[in-house]
């Protein structure tokens, strides 16, 4: 180092001397009406370590005055500077903190090419090179590139174009060497790929989504890549090019390149509805549109089946008091005929029972109530006859031009027994013509039975039936029996139901009393004991029967007590007048129908039984002989209970079939310590099995060649 000079700290700026021709206080300010203008990049006063420029800007001084403009010539700040301005150095102007990057002309500044907006020949330039200018800003850090498409490679985009200085010549000598950039037409439209964000004031920004841009007439109108208009604004004269900067709709938007209109998705130029329409055509003659929907056929208003067809089954006509209650409006009756496809297949007794279960629920019979219990006998055809009902329901009315009588039907049994209807449904009627639905624990399924129209039956489990209540015409209840009680769940469920039409399957109706009867009565037909019977007791006058309390006292009780063994006389008559006022009174019989089994003995073959006789092998009569021993017999019946002699007949029964049979019951009972197998007359007889015997051998009893 030279002697006589002060060391150099690297981390501290040199101390300037007072006489230094570039102090502040001697630095000359221009005279009034001289004007300087810069480019400059421009921040808020930052606390943080690694400051950040907020953008670009113009510096316009005047003297000593100093103003601020932004890359759209709004005004930011105002201030004064002293001294010479120098580029890289920073400022202060009015509260905004600035670094000048290079000084301008003032012809640049008041055509307004250093906003990007100018008129004259000169063409902004963008600088694209990994160059870049000499500048004391601390350098960003790196930032990890997302999967989105990155602008166009530069160093730092800024808002408006740069130009090439040449810091030597004199400043109002226009720039040399000018890397040109083609501009936009000024006639035609133009279309972009963009990149754009919602507006953010982190350091490191990123972008949110891809979109192109059409400029068309001074409108810049940004587009998704889906076709959707995100936003759009005016151009106030301003020249697009790659990199340009702009707001639409809220959204900062980056232009990336041009592209011809066919990559617009779903874009219409507006040029094109100013294109004069073609005069149409003169209308031709065309066809109705009836013609061309087809005109639908009238409905037939007479019956669905011709009644008078071979083999027809025509079920009961209205009667006056139906009529007259169900048909105000007069309609014209028409006959109600069972299907050909289901009667051609049905023997005589279902068809009979098919008019009954009909004439109940359409209220035809004797006993006043829409309800009726059908009691025949397992393997009578229960479930066919009730899918020949529904179906008949379903689809005809003895009234024309009603509809039919039934549109929804309910079917509740078991949960066992659910697909096994659903199944016989398909068997009888196929799967075309009818819907049937099941409904799960989902309550959606039973929401889209209320509202389907190509599901007419439901069928459902009596447990969760209790869930839900749905709008049903007809119930029909499978295994009837359930409903015995009138104090469970099940049929008090039943109750919130207003379905007039009721049907009980039960192959055992009463298992019990009466109370049962009654129950399954009050079910198919409310109130109808309450309606129909008037009970004559002795010196008084009739009684109503109202509830389950009074037709115990006066039915059930006496019916009881007449069949006890000590009973009297007097309560034997009492008894059986009560019994036949039940079980032969009109009512009963109008809405119960009992039949058994014999019903099918003219379509079944006759039976032939056959009994073999086979002599047993040595070896068994030789295990009977030790286990039947006379002299040890007596002790073995005195000493052994009732369940030992049952016991006694099932082990013999196992010899017949396999003597090899009693010695794994013999061993398995050696554990048990009062076991009939531990006496000596079982021990010496399962000792009598070869222990090589398998279970397999068929030599060790007898048996058919």
């Amino acid at each position: 180092m030279p002697p006589f000079l002060n060391p150099l700290v690297p981390s501290k700026r040199p101390i300037e001397p007072e006489d230094a021709p570039w102090s502040a206080r001697k630095r000359p300010s221009l005279a009034p009406g001289q004007e300087e203008h810069w480019m400059v990049t421009w921040r808020n006063p930052q606390t943080k370590k690694h400051k950040t420029w907020e953008g670009d800007a113009v510096l316009v001084r005047n003297g000593r005055k100093a103003v601020l403009y932004d890359v759209d010539g709004r005004q930011l700040s105002a201030g004064s500077i002293d001294g010479t301005l120098e580029e890289g150095v920073e400022y202060s102007v009015g509260g905004k903190e600035i670094e000048l990057d290079r000084q301008i002309t003032k012809s640049d500044y008041n055509t307004g090419r250093c906003f990007g907006n100018g008129s004259g020949d000169s063409v902004p330039i963008v600088f694209t090179s990994t160059i870049s200018l000499p500048s004391t800003r601390r350098i960003s850090n790196f930032v990890l590139p997302s999967a989105r498409k990155p602008p166009a490679p530069s160093v730092e985009k800024r808002g408006i174009p740069l130009q090439p200085v040449d810091l030597v010549s004199n400043l109002n000598t226009p720039p040399a060497n000018k890397i040109e950039q083609p501009s936009e037409k000024a006639s035609g439209p133009t279309y972009w790929t963009a990149n754009w964000r919602k507006q953010q004031s982190k350091a490191h920004k990123t972008w949110d989504g891809d979109a192109y841009v059409t400029h068309i007439d001074g409108k810049l109108t940004m587009i998704d890549e889906n076709g959707k208009v995100m936003g759009s604004t005016t151009t106030r004269g301003q020249l697009l090019h790659q990199g340009f900067h702009t707001y639409i709709g809220g959204k900062e938007v980056e232009l990336d390149c041009q592209v011809p209109q066919t990559q617009i998705p779903g874009f219409r130029d507006e040029s094109e509805d100013l294109k004069p329409e073609p005069a149409p055509e003169p209308m031709k003659a065309t066809i109705n549109i009836k013609s061309f929907y087809g005109i639908p056929k009238p409905k037939p208003s007479g019956p669905l089946h011709d009644p008078n067809a071979e083999g027809a089954v025509v079920m009961k006509a209205p009667t006056k008091a139906h009529i007259k209650k169900f048909n105000a409006q007069d309609r014209p009756i028409v006959p109600v005929v069972l299907d050909p496809i289901l009667a051609r297949r049905m023997r005589d007794h279902q068809k009979e029972g098919v008019k009954f279960l009909y004439e109940c629920v359409m209220g035809l019979r004797k006993h006043e109530g829409q309800g009726c219990i059908l009691a025949d006998e397992m393997g009578l055809g229960k479930t066919l006859q009730t899918i020949a009902l529904v179906w008949t329901l379903l689809k005809q009315s003895p009234y024309s031009g009603i509809g039919p009588v039934v549109k929804k039907a309910l079917i509740v049994c078991p949960v066992s027994l659910v697909n096994n209807w659903k199944s016989e449904f398909y068997k009888w009627l196929g799967r075309d013509r009818i819907g049937i639905a099941t409904c799960s624990k989902d309550p959606i399924e039973l929401h889209a039975f209320k509202n389907s129209p190509t599901h007419q039956v439901l069928v459902i489990g009596y447990e969760r039936l209790r869930s839900m209540v749905p709008q049903i015409d007809l119930i029909i209840c499978d295994e009837g029996h359930r409903l015995k009680s009138s104090q469970n769940k099940t049929t008090q469920m039943f109750k919130d139901f207003k379905t007039r039409r009721r049907v009980i399957l039960s192959g055992t109706p009463i298992q019990n009393d009466l109370s049962e009867f009654h129950a399954m009565a009050e079910f198919c037909n409310p109130g109808l004991f309450g309606r129909r019977f008037n009970i004559i007791l002795t010196n008084q006058a009739n009684s109503h029967v109202d509830d389950y309390s009074t037709f115990r006292r006066v039915y059930e009780t006496p019916i009881l007590k007449s069949r006890a063994p000590d009973a009297s006389s007097k309560e034997i008559e009492l008894g059986e007048g009560r019994t036949n006022q039940v079980w032969g009174y009109q009512p009963p019989k109008s809405f119960v129908m009992r039949r058994d089994a014999g019903l099918l003995k003219n379509y079944l073959p006759p039976k032939h039984e056959f009994v073999v006789f086979i002599a047993p092998t040595p070896l068994q009569l030789e295990i009977f002989r030790r286990i039947l021993n006379p002299d040890r017999m007596d002790d073995l019946i005195e000493q052994s209970t009732t369940a030992e002699s049952l016991a006694l007949i099932g082990v013999l029964t196992k010899i017949s079939n396999s003597p090899i049979l009693l010695r794994a019951t013999a061993e398995s009972a050696k554990e048990k310590e009062k076991s009939m197998f531990h006496k000596r007359n079982f021990t010496e007889a399962a000792n009598l099995v070869p222990e090589s015997a398998r279970i397999d051998d068929m030599n060790l009893s007898a048996w058919i060649e």
